[in-house]
């Protein structure tokens, strides 16, 4: 599929579609420069609109750069879409690529454990007889033979009962420690016998009873340093009845082989990974020999054992010398459960979110002041500049907006709820901005000629109509087109909604109509009101026609979204009429 994708782009490179947008780009320029006869305010205006037809490639680059960077981190992409991606078109095809690539990768990984998991429980059942045999073993060396030795004592104590009752009281004595002993010695192998008694008395302690029961079999001095376990959801699954059983063998081997004075356990938690060390200062071995040898680790063998710690993903290291003892080392890494990673991811959501709702909250109260401005008529001195201000604060607003929102895209995907409903916020705001820029072109080109006479616009156009009418058209298309894009994003989101929770939402929404009417009254009030109590204000008729104009657009924004809110709410009422026939049908 990849060699197939990277066929379709093999003619149209991204560097020639580069070099014909800034060629076209360039063209417009001169072509501007060519109709206004070389005035430098129209070639400034065409410079900032060609920048504007530019801005596409480095918003482009920037969310490559973004995909790249969670790919080279091992994190998962979303695919991108790859409407409105040209002239960059190929590079998002290679990057959805690696995506997919990367994706199908983890799924391997994924089976290739499920895999190995299957095969060790195969393994577990085909020693299970192994294992079975070499208990047989250590009731034979050890509880066999502590029981003869009290079947011995207890004869001795009867033979010596009347004659030699100190001697008697002595045996008495030995008897009750070989008793406990041998008590002692059945609570292991039990747990040799019952692996469910790991989650009774819990590892720690389990390996506690293996270091008291290897003390009684053979005297030596056994220091045991066990620290406390990392939660269950970050072991490998299996890791603790594996740690259990490496221990118990390496014990055993202790006990029939090492002959040591002192040995020695300790289970530490070291960052992100969980290290066992078992040891002994006995009689040791040769390495080189023991790894020609089948079974030189006991029962297990050495081979065994590190299979057992690469089925965790850990390793394993030995050292041993004949006459200088035994040392085991295993370092078995923790992993990151699934429920932390869903945790962390809805914390990422959620603050990804906030921030692009901070960010755009932000502009639509720039945008708003801006509107405020022009509908209370601001004396032309202060508003020509202070309308200017808000409207570049909200378009830088709605730009600073798109870097967490894109990266919540990339990261959740276009279709995760909360990116639908900051899409619709972000359109909302777009088309609010565009409007006040169409108006405000016109404010300026009225109100600045007596400001500012050398920047009138009429200076340059006093006979081109019809650019007026072409630049009035474009924005409103423009208007049009991103406010159809906030309604449909909001429908999306709505859509991803359960009954409940959209009822709930029509709710507030409902609220929040019943709130823009009220203000839309008011502010509609006190822009008629201004024009008959305060004449004295500036109130010419080109003000009031851009006054007028912002304040019916604002009217057609409040009634289409009345008519989508009223839309809803009939959706609801038809959802509630089947689920109630549905009810009545089942009752029947």
């Amino acid at each position: 599929m990849a060699d197939a994708q990277a066929k379709v782009f093999k003619t149209a490179t991204v560097q020639r579609g580069v070099v014909l947008q800034l060629l076209l780009c360039h063209c417009f320029i001169v072509a501007v420069a060519v109709v206004f006869g070389g005035h430098i305010f129209p070639i400034i205006c065409a410079c900032l609109l060609s920048f504007l037809l530019m801005l596409n490639i480095p918003y482009n680059l920037h969310l490559l750069e973004m995909a790249l960077d969670r790919l080279a981190r091992g994190l998962p992409v979303e695919p991108i879409a790859l409407r409105l991606r040209w002239p960059l078109t190929g590079l998002f095809v290679f990057i959805n690529t690696l995506s997919q690539q990367t994706g199908q990768q983890l799924q391997v990984e994924q089976r290739n454990v499920a895999y190995r998991d299957q095969l060790l429980q195969q393994v577990s059942k085909t020693a299970a007889q192994e294992e079975r045999n070499r208990l047989a073993r250590d009731l034979h060396d050890s509880i066999k033979q502590q029981l003869f030795s009290i079947v011995v004592n207890a004869a001795a104590v009867k033979a010596r009962w009347e004659h030699n009752p100190a001697s008697a009281r002595k045996i008495v004595d030995d008897i009750e420690r070989v008793a406990l002993e041998a008590q002692v010695e059945m609570q292991a192998l039990l747990q040799q016998l019952r692996p469910s008694a790991l989650e009774n008395v819990g590892l720690i302690e389990s390996l506690r009873m293996q270091c008291q029961a290897l003390g009684y079999r053979t005297g030596a001095e056994i220091v045991a340093e066990l620290g406390d376990l990392p939660p269950d959801e970050l072991l490998p699954v299996g890791a603790q009845e594996t740690i259990f059983r490496i221990v118990q063998e390496g014990f055993a081997n202790i006990a029939r082989h090492a002959r040591a004075s002192r040995a020695w356990l300790s289970l530490l938690r070291q960052r992100d990974a969980l290290l066992v060390e078992i040891g002994d200062d006995g009689q040791g071995f040769d390495l080189a020999q023991a790894n020609e040898r089948p079974n030189p680790y006991g029962g297990m063998g050495l081979r065994n054992v590190r299979e057992r710690v690469n089925s965790l993903g850990g390793i394993m290291a030995v050292w041993s010398l004949p006459g200088k003892g035994t040392t085991l080392h295993l370092c078995i890494p923790l992993v990151k459960p699934h429920l932390q990673a869903q945790e962390r991811a809805k914390q990422e959501s959620a603050a990804a979110t906030r921030e692009t709702r901070r960010i755009l909250r932000a502009g639509t109260l720039a945008a708003e002041l801006a509107a405020a401005l022009m509908l209370l008529y601001t004396p032309a001195s202060i508003a020509v500049w202070a309308v200017l201000a808000c409207i570049v604060v909200a378009l830088a607003c709605w730009l600073w907006a798109q870097q967490p929102r894109l990266q919540f895209s990339i990261a959740f995907g276009r279709e995760h709820a909360q990116h639908l409903a900051l899409l619709a916020e972000s359109y909302g705001l777009l088309s609010g901005i565009l409007l006040l820029c169409m108006l405000y072109a016109n404010y300026f080109a009225h109100l600045g000629y007596s400001l500012y006479p050398a920047f009138a616009l009429t200076k340059f156009m006093p006979d081109k109509i019809w650019l007026v009418a072409g630049f009035c058209g474009i924005f409103i298309i423009a208007i049009v087109v991103t406010y159809v894009r906030y309604a449909q994003n909001s429908d999306r989101y709505y859509k991803t909604f359960s009954q409940k929770a959209l009822q709930e939402q029509v709710r507030q929404q409902l609220r929040q109509l019943v709130i823009d009417w009220l203000a839309w009254i008011i502010v509609a009030g006190l822009t008629v009101s201004l024009l008959n109590i305060f004449p004295v204000l500036p109130a010419d008729p080109t003000t009031q026609s851009i006054g007028f104009a912002l304040l019916f657009a604002w009217f057609i924004a409040i009634l289409l979204k009345s008519i989508r809110i009223a839309r809803w709410r009939s959706v609801l009422r038809r959802l509630a009429e089947s689920a109630t026939t549905e009810q009545q049908g089942g009752g029947v």
